[in-house]
């Protein structure tokens, strides 16, 4: 009995040991340690894929080998960095090298040097393109049948679900996430100091341009990871 008990037990121990790889022989990540913002990585580079906006390492990190994505820059096989937080992304598919990562982590940059950055990620967006998120903007008048972004954040249980139309100021942009663009607007309106609404959607906005969005809203949008959207507007249409 104690050699079948024992024989049980080794073949647990391998099957675990196999599920800690992935399809690339690398092994899997502590999503709560790897996805900590206090927590600061000393890596070192193995590989490096050019994804268009994005750089794709293949990163060692202690006796870990992970994929992580970072704003496209200079990086050196071989070397040594740092990066803090980062978010981990589950079956992200990057069409640019047309590839699927199991598990992938998303940082805002890396660094040669110990030092914590003093930066704060205020969404999960961890690569913005452009900001000016305190530019003070003139109420926006909106077209006919259009919302007014402070009707929206007042009422926004009553727009659950439906199409509206909405016209405004281009302040934030981050593309090519979740295989969406990110486009943050103000309308010059607010409630309970929210003036900023999030669309999804899949045209190439600049920072600083006026646009009308038609979409769908959707409220309490969870994209896992603790990142949760109290509002959003999505598949964003862009109304010329």
């Amino acid at each position: 009995m104690k050699n079948k008990m024992r024989y049980i037990v080794i073949i647990i121990s391998a099957l675990v040991l196999l599920s800690c790889k992935d399809k690339g022989n690398y092994s899997k990540i502590d999503s709560v340690q790897e996805t900590s913002k206090k927590t600061t990585h000393k890596i070192v580079v193995n590989e490096m894929n050019d994804g268009g906006n994005y750089a794709y390492l293949n990163v060692a990190e202690g006796e870990k080998e992970y994929w992580m994505a970072i704003p496209n820059t200079d990086v050196k096989i071989g070397e040594t960095y740092y990066y803090d937080g980062g978010m981990l992304m589950k079956d992200f598919e990057s069409e640019h090298l047309n590839k699927t990562f199991e598990f992938i982590i998303f940082a805002d940059g890396i660094r040669d040097t110990e030092e914590i950055e003093k930066k704060e990620v205020s969404d999960p967006h961890v690569h913005s393109n452009t900001e000016k998120p305190n530019e003070v903007v003139v109420k926006i008048a909106q077209p006919k049948g259009g919302t007014a972004l402070e009707n929206l954040f007042s009422k926004k249980e009553s727009f659950a679900k439906k199409s509206i139309t909405v016209k405004g100021k281009v302040v934030k942009v981050n593309n090519g996430i979740l295989d969406k663009n990110w486009v943050h607007i103000v309308d010059g309106t607010q409630f309970e100091n929210k003036k900023s609404l999030t669309v999804t959607t899949s045209e190439l906005i600049k920072v600083g341009d006026t646009v009308t969005f038609k979409g769908t809203i959707t409220l309490d949008k969870d994209f896992g990871y603790g990142y949760i959207y109290d509002i959003l507007l999505e598949e964003g249409e862009l109304i010329k």
